[in-house]
């Protein structure tokens, strides 16, 4: 059993210690603090529980005794009970009486003490609530001069596998990377040294001020309150000079004069968190105004429209409507510039509603005799834009007799002329629209299954196939190609208005160039979870839609994109 070496320093026996006399600096058994406290003089002696002899409050009545016992430095009989507020000293009675202190500011020793003592406390209150912002910031600059330096190794090395051939072009890259930092190199680093000085700074005063009101001595309140500074700059302002900046090197696959280019790294900032009252949001539109239109499940049968209401941090999903379909679930959703929603489910259907009068139709493409065993027709990903309507198509001709070919099938895109989407069951009648076939099961097809589709500021379609993303140019030809390497499936893609391209995966949200280079990702490590869709609201910034982890309330996350 272990064993109490600790004596009382009156009876000197290996008692339990309960208390301390900070007068008499002795620690005493339970016994003889009754004997110590009938000592004459003893009346007023601070004397505190063993155990509590560091907290907070024992600390201020520590000092508070300590206080009245601070000898006079010049009549070093006496105690201090005045204070000079002009040299910052602790004053006996005989000491104001002299020149030294003639016509200065005077106060009461305990007045000024408690008055330092409250007002370090509130300084060391401020310092630890702007200390973990002036850390972020630090911490945010030091990435960006890591991943600049990283960028800069990168660039050596390849400068050393292309040799000599081009070491005048690295040299103008690193000159580019240079130029991107904004406003410059010089003023960057300048910036974060400053912030980094003040960090250093605070770190130091919060240090002090935390020993001071540590101590037992209240002389180091005093004195801690004389040295530190109480202009503290306790917040940066860095608009002009971003302190988050990246960037990344795009090299091509083998050693070539290609030296490669330098491209800047979005920033993807997450600045709220939305509630719903769904259990998953399966895809996200804006309509004129700006409300939310989506369609989601109640169960695995019936699907709904519905339209938000932003309520603070919430958006509450209203007014549904039950969308009814022959065969199958909706698979993607648009809404036209006159606020017609647009929905396909996999069959040769095109369902409309007008967002207004909750009226849903279904308009039926009925082109080429469409015979249930022989012909089939199916109607994937849509996106509406001006007077057009783009949807991706499958056509499958299924096995009959020797004269048909069991499963072939065509990829194509089915493109609407449709200048009154009121009408548009008079674009197929009329014949105003066109078929553009990719490939089919014959040849090498080029594209699978067109689940979702949309146009860049070029013009061009970006379209999901399974894992993998294909942008056309006007003329549908193949501009390139971009695989998800973490096998998991797309599930929807956005493109923003400076040319960037926005997909998620359900597991992250992955962005890539304009050229399909990979620039940067954002998902679990800012609690972006189970992401089912993406939109790009009437703000230009970026909507996640993600299922619940309950089953109860999906959360939208609204994402502000710096590029």
């Amino acid at each position: 059993m272990a064993q109490n070496l600790i004596l009382c320093q009156l009876c000197e026996k290996p008692k339990e210690i309960k208390w301390k006399c900070f007068n008499c600096d002795l620690v005493l058994c339970q016994k003889c603090v009754n004997k110590h406290s009938k000592f004459s003089g003893s009346e007023d002696h601070c004397i505190i529980d063993f155990k509590q002899v560091g907290t907070p409050k024992n600390l201020d009545i520590i000092r508070k005794f300590n206080l009245k016992n601070i000898k006079c430095g010049i009549h070093t009989e006496e105690n201090c009970t005045l204070f000079c507020i002009d040299c910052k000293t602790p004053l006996c009675s005989f000491c104001v009486i002299e020149s030294t202190h003639k016509n200065h500011n005077i106060d009461k020793l305990s007045v000024v003490y408690s008055n330092q003592l409250s007002e370090l406390k509130d300084i060391q209150e401020r310092i630890q609530q702007n200390l973990p912002d002036i850390r972020k910031s630090v911490r945010e600059s030091d990435a960006t001069s890591d991943n600049y330096h990283e960028v800069i190794e990168r660039i050596i090395q390849r400068e050393k596998e292309l040799k000599e051939r081009v070491t005048e072009e690295a040299a103008k890259l690193i000159e580019e990377l240079d130029k991107l930092i904004i406003p410059s190199k010089g003023d960057f680093i300048e910036e974060k040294q400053k912030i980094q000085k003040v960090e250093r700074k605070l770190t130091e005063a919060n240090k002090e001020i935390d020993s001071a009101l540590k101590s037992h001595q209240a002389t180091s309140v005093l004195t801690t309150y004389g040295r530190v500074r109480k202009d503290f700059q306790l917040n940066m302002n860095s608009d002009n000079i971003p302190l988050e900046q990246k960037f990344t090197l795009i090299v091509p696959d083998s050693l070539s004069i290609n030296f490669g280019s330098i491209k800047k790294c979005p920033i993807l900032k997450v600045i709220n968190t939305y509630e719903t009252n769904l259990p998953v949001i399966r895809n996200l539109k804006s309509l004129q105004d700006g409300t939310l239109v989506c369609y989601f499940n109640k169960n695995d049968d019936d699907f709904y429209l519905s339209y938000s209401d932003e309520q603070g941090d919430k958006y509450i999903f209203k007014n549904e409507l039950c969308v009814t379909s022959s065969t199958w679930p909706p698979t993607d959703m648009t809404v036209t510039d006159d606020d017609m929603i647009l929905l396909t489910n996999g069959t040769d259907e095109i369902q409309c509603l007008n967002a207004y009068d909750e009226n849903l139709k279904a308009f039926e493409w009925d082109d080429m005799d469409n015979e249930p065993g022989i012909h089939t027709f199916k109607l994937d990903g849509i996106h509406s834009f001006k007077d057009k309507i783009l949807v991706g198509f499958e056509e499958y001709f299924h096995h009959i007799d020797d004269d048909h070919l069991e499963g072939t099938e065509t990829k194509g895109v089915l493109i609407i002329y449709n200048e009154d989407h009121n009408e548009l069951v008079s674009a197929f009648e009329e014949n105003r629209y066109r078929l553009i076939k990719l490939g089919d099961s014959r040849g090498e097809s080029v594209i699978c299954i067109i689940f979702k589709l949309t146009r860049n500021i070029n013009g061009d379609i970006n379209i999901i196939f399974d894992n993998d993303i294909a942008v056309l140019d006007c003329n549908f030809k193949l501009k390139w190609r971009w695989t998800n390497f973490n096998h998991h499936h797309f599930l929807d893609i956005v493109t923003t208005s400076t040319g960037l391209v926005v997909v998620a995966d359900g597991s992250s949200i992955k962005v890539l160039s304009i050229d399909g280079d990979f620039l940067t990702s954002i998902g679990k490590q800012d609690n972006i979870l189970h992401v089912y869709c993406l939109h790009i609201d009437k703000s230009g910034q970026l909507l996640v839609g993600c299922k619940s982890e309950t089953d109860e309330s999906a959360k939208i996350h609204r994402v502000k994109i710096l590029d």
